[in-house]
């Protein structure tokens, strides 16, 4: 018995030392994020209708998000179309302002962290890009890229992240 209760005090000890030699882990208050993918689906008729941007993210104080009763936009995603072999930003006629707009699928991403949580977070974001496909552009195939990056709580902004060349059918 005298030997068990010896036995478990060394481990016990052991334990100690190695837990308290641990370092936490510490994360820089920007978002940092890592593009994991992007999905596309295709409608009965063979075209490219949406697509899910999967992005992960690590944020060193835990705040991003915004609160529901905040309008505040804090994805930011920016799209690209191939224009005679160069990438460049999309843009659309608006008709109620007579002027081209650029094409973007911003969003809001909701808090992320318990409220009085203090610490890093890290996870996935889920984007829905409706729709990817164009149905003005008289090519049959169209090759786009999107941009993303995240702004927190505090301002902090992101590092950009791009999705590789994604060829969309369009009609």
């Amino acid at each position: 018995m005298k030997r068990f209760f010896n036995i478990a005090i060394i481990l016990f000890f052991i334990s100690m030392i190695f837990f308290a030699c641990t370092e936490k882990e510490e994360y820089p208050p920007e978002p940092q994020l890592e593009y994991v993918s992007f999905v596309t689906y295709r409608t009965y008729e063979d075209v490219d209708s949406l697509g899910i941007l999967t992005i992960s993210y690590i944020d060193g104080d835990g705040d991003l998000g915004v609160p529901s009763w905040d309008t505040a936009i804090n994805f930011f995603v920016a799209y690209y179309v191939m224009d005679d072999g160069e990438l460049k930003i999309g843009t659309r006629y608006n008709p109620t302002t007579g002027k081209i707009d650029t094409i973007n699928f911003n969003a809001r991403i909701p808090v992320l962290a318990p409220e009085n949580y203090e610490g890093w977070i890290k996870g996935q974001i889920e984007d829905t890009i409706n729709p990817i496909s164009d149905p003005t552009s008289s090519k049959l195939l169209d090759t786009i890229m999107f941009e993303a990056h995240v702004v927190d709580r505090a301002g902090n902004i992101s590092n950009v992240v791009q999705t590789p060349l994604i060829v969309v059918k369009n009609q």
